[in-house]
């Protein structure tokens, strides 16, 4: 992002760290149930854990959803809406859902990493450039932001219009 470490510090300020486990049983059906429906997370960093091979996470690219297999030992660090907010659209929140399986059960480990409410986000100064010469998101508060999220009830990227210049 070009910021050096005491500037990404004074950035954060404080945050929040909030871990969730999820567990998705074997499902009888799992062309008719979604585990998590599509959306982007509205934190700055994402970390999953996966718990085995089991298949679940899929991305959408192009149009279309594109499984995330796992691998043993690794963890996924997905981009949140801050980041993309920040970064002015340079880094992209990605949309993706989590699938069930017929076969296998699937357990996954989320660490969100995300701002306090009153902390107001908007693109860094040096991130309007060239490639996009302007702001792309106003200034909002992260609570504000969080909470139009929620009562969107994860509608894709809906909510990230809410935050749009």
């Amino acid at each position: 992002m070009g910021l050096d470490k005491d500037a990404m510090l004074k950035l954060h300020g404080d945050l929040l760290q909030a871990l969730r486990v999820n567990y998705y049983p074997t499902c009888q059906k799992p062309d008719e149930v979604v585990g998590v429906s599509p959306h982007s997370d509205t934190s700055i960093i994402t970390i999953l854990l996966q718990s085995d091979e089991t298949e679940g996470l899929q991305i959408q690219h192009d149009g279309m959803w594109i499984p995330v297999k796992p691998i043993p030992d690794a963890l996924v660090v997905n981009v949140g809406d801050v980041l993309e907010i920040w970064t002015n659209g340079k880094y992209k929140s990605i949309e993706h859902r989590v699938v069930t399986n017929e076969k296998k059960p699937r357990i996954s480990l989320a660490s969100f990493i995300a701002p306090l409410d009153d902390m107001e986000i908007e693109p860094l100064d040096h991130m309007v450039d060239q490639e996009r010469p302007c702001k792309m998101y106003k200034k909002v508060k992260y609570g504000e932001y969080l909470r139009h999220s929620m009562n969107r009830k994860m509608e894709g990227k809906a909510h990230t219009q809410m935050a749009k210049a």
